[in-house]
């Protein structure tokens, strides 16, 4: 059986991220005031994040990041903001069954400015086994989520179902084997895999 993978950032002592302005709405917020735009409507801007004994530090000095543009950038809104290479590999393995559109992000940093972006879906999947997957007492909310192999195998990516807008942008990204071999192949940069479970 084909092995899948929850996809997030890569934990590393100081990184680099995309801040958005301080004025702006939660992550939350913001996703219904995007339906029908292809682009989110501000800049964000690079900074280097670091851990402190308070918890993270936000600063504009870059210099002593080895690298800026990491292909899976974090960010303030906690989304999956990707490269244009990382992006180009999505569409290449999606099957059109995910309902996946991308919003643009511009970035600044460094002196250049370079667009990322942003998966969304347009539908709710129906991708959990009920049985195997562990709630919230009483509620619909996933704790652990187990995926059904009959429900994603004709999906290369995927999120865990929610009951509001939270799964149309959403850093819980799941991926099949054959995604994460070709993001591997190209040596991309700022994410790691975590295999997650399926039932047959």
């Amino acid at each position: 059986m084909e092995n899948y993978y929850l996809l997030s950032g890569k934990n590393s002592p100081q990184v680099p991220s995309a801040s958005a302005p301080k004025a702006t709405k939660l992550d939350h917020e913001l996703i219904p005031e995007l339906d029908g735009k292809n682009e989110i409507p501000f800049e964000l801007n690079l900074v280097k994040l670091s851990v402190g004994k308070n918890g993270l530090i936000e600063n504009d000095t870059l210099a002593i990041l080895n690298e800026l543009w990491l292909d899976y950038l974090p960010n303030s809104l906690a989304w999956p903001l990707m490269s244009e290479g990382l992006k180009n590999i999505f569409n290449d393995f999606l099957t059109g069954n995910e309902g996946i559109d991308w919003l643009i992000a511009n970035v600044n940093g460094g002196n250049k400015r370079k667009k990322y972006y942003v998966p969304r879906f347009n539908k709710q999947l129906d991708v959990l086994d009920i049985d195997n997957t562990l709630f919230v007492e009483n509620t619909d909310h996933v704790i652990r989520p187990c995926f059904s192999l009959s429900k994603i195998k004709n999906l290369t990516v995927f999120h865990k179902p929610t009951n509001d807008d939270l799964c149309k942008i959403t850093p819980g990204l799941y991926i099949n084997e054959a995604l994460k071999k070709a993001i591997q192949k190209e040596k991309l940069t700022g994410m790691v895999f975590s295999k997650t479970r399926v039932s047959i």
